[in-house]
């Protein structure tokens, strides 16, 4: 069933035939669109995203100040003794384009027929999305890689901002007994305490599969139920009650302790174009994806990074 309804999501969504020669997805389309992302990708299921109606928005996020009570004075004045900050962090989406070359010789001997359309269009979101997790984590504006000068991500951001909080591992890889301890340590407590009764699991930290791997054989080491359960049971594992959360696109060695929904993937829905066009003189067919997409973290006080900084 899950299969057949991201057939029906992604033809709905990007089904080049019923487009023709292309142009902008209807509202609907957007949105089924970007509920097939969702669909294909866990991750993408449980970040912030966030459809933006212009190719800019603000993210604003209140924090208020702890042990701001005090003691009522009858018939007297009560100043003020609370503080509330607003923090402002801005998404500016850039412009990004999918484009692929389909020969006519390939479309003639592929065993599909007429349903070809569609299983294109299904594998070009599918890349979206994977490309957008990429993207959204190792993004680097500075860079001289084509894909990755797309835009700044997480890490980046994460790495650069000077409210965010950071770790040096120093090369460690004793996961069990230092690093995670460690790193969420640096996580301030108020945060904790804002977490603890309605889910702990709300931090989570964020991984490479290798650091998840590594983690589990230390696990697997202590001669437990639970160790044991690691060489046979593929589900995530937890630290101190926190998910640990491997990202195939994270690089080995760094780590990210956060709320899922603190990490901000924002698209202009207005943006999402598919084109289709025919070109006999060159013997192809050409479908291009376009779309505006940024990345932002919401709180960088509720985040923290760490990595090898030696």
């Amino acid at each position: 069933m899950a299969i057949e309804n991201r057939t029906l999501v992604s033809k709905a969504a990007i089904d080049t035939s019923k487009l023709g020669t292309g142009g902008a997805m209807n509202p609907e389309q957007q949105t089924q669109f970007m509920n097939f992302m969702k669909d294909y990708s866990v991750f993408l299921r449980s970040v912030g995203i966030i459809n933006m109606l212009s190719t800019q928005r603000y993210l604003d996020s209140i924090d208020v100040n702890k042990r701001s009570m005090r003691t009522q004075v009858e018939n007297g004045d009560n100043p003020a003794t609370g503080t509330v900050e607003t923090k402002r962090r801005k998404l500016v989406a850039a412009g990004a384009i999918m484009p692929y070359d389909i020969s006519f010789q390939f479309m003639k001997e592929n065993i599909e027929g007429d349903n070809i359309n569609t299983t294109l269009a299904r594998l070009f979101a599918q890349q979206f999305a994977n490309d957008s997790v990429d993207l959204a984590w190792n993004g680097d504006e500075s860079d001289a890689d084509p894909f990755l000068k797309i835009n700044d991500g997480w890490l980046k951001i994460a790495a650069g901002d000077a409210d965010t909080h950071k770790y040096d591992t120093e090369g460690s890889k004793d996961y069990l007994g230092k690093v995670f301890p460690s790193l969420l340590a640096e996580m301030p407590s108020k945060y904790f305490q804002l977490y603890q009764e309605e889910d702990k699991n709300l931090i989570t930290i964020f991984c490479s599969h290798a650091v998840n791997r590594a983690y589990k054989q230390q696990l697997q080491q202590r001669n437990t139920a639970l160790g044991d359960s690691m060489i046979v049971d593929g589900k995530h594992v937890t630290y101190d009650g926190h998910e640990i959360f491997p990202v195939g696109f994270i690089p080995d060695g760094v780590l990210v302790a956060t709320p899922f929904e603190n990490l901000v993937y924002g698209i202009f829905g207005q943006s999402l174009q598919t084109y289709h066009d025919v070109v006999p003189r060159k013997t192809r067919h050409e479908y291009t994806l376009l779309a505006d997409f940024d990345m932002e973290i919401e709180n960088p006080d509720a985040l923290v990074i760490a990595d090898d900084y030696t």
